[in-house]
């Protein structure tokens, strides 16, 4: 009688292995809001060269790629900001300061 015990026991862990690998392992992909904390452990610095403009991109550290600096022949990793044209000191330092564009993004 204890050896069916200790059998139904053994069965029942392998059960809820096999149950709790087949829950957490498939081809679905992450949330999006997984890949913007990834992205923001290891994307593209502020100034990088990126790719695809978003406020909300996989590719910047900070989330955001933009195209609203005339002077850069390619879209930039840059940060949102509010002081519109001014200096604005939630902006990282970049070549003119903390520096906010008019559409509300700082200048690397």
């Amino acid at each position: 009688m204890r050896k069916g015990f200790v059998f139904a026991l053994a069965l029942s862990v392998a059960s809820a292995l096999a149950f709790s690998v087949a829950c957490t392992s498939g081809g679905t992909s992450p949330p999006a809001d997984a890949r913007m904390i990834d992205a923001k452990l290891s994307g593209l610095g502020f100034g990088s060269d990126c790719t695809v403009v978003s406020d909300t991109s996989t590719e910047c550290t900070s989330g955001v790629c933009t195209n609203t600096f005339n002077m850069f022949p390619t879209p930039v990793c840059s940060k949102k900001c509010t002081v519109l044209g001014g200096t604005d000191t939630t902006c990282p330092t970049g070549s003119m300061g903390q520096k906010c564009n008019m559409q509300g993004y700082c200048r690397p």
